[in-house]
């Protein structure tokens, strides 16, 4: 009886995962730059804050 469930379950995801796959489609070059740009910003911004947080902390760590 399990083996029957598991059966149907992967044959069920894998028509979903082929659905999505007809569906996808290569991005277009504009696309592709916009999504570099806005993930290189982010990463960026991460940083950043990141990088101000560890300047408080050691401030903080010498008044202290």
């Amino acid at each position: 009886m399990e083996t029957t469930d598991i059966s149907t379950l992967v044959r069920d995801t894998i028509k979903s995962w082929d659905r999505v796959l007809k569906l996808s489609r290569k991005p277009r070059r504009e696309e592709f730059i916009a999504i570099t740009k806005v993930t290189g910003l982010g990463a960026i911004v991460v940083g950043v804050i990141g990088f101000a947080i560890r300047m408080i902390v050691q401030v903080l760590g010498r008044v202290v």
